[in-house]
C-alpha cells in the first residue's frame, strides 16, 4: 500500500475521531464536580 495513502487515511480517521469527541462534549458536557458533590470543600459565604 502506498505510504501517502496510508498516512492520509490515518489523518482522516484522527479528524473524524476528534470531530465525534467534540460533538459528544457539546451534547453531554462532563461535570466532574457535580458528580461527586461530597468531595468538594465547604463554601464560605461569609466573605
Amino acid at each position: 500500500m502506498n505510504l501517502h495513502l496510508l498516512a492520509g487515511v490515518a489523518v482522516l480517521l484522527i479528524l473524524v475521531a476528534a470531530s465525534a469527541y467534540r460533538e459528544a462534549l457539546r451534547n453531554e458536557p462532563i461535570r466532574r464536580y457535580r458528580m461527586n458533590p461530597g468531595k468538594l470543600p465547604p463554601v464560605d459565604d461569609n466573605e
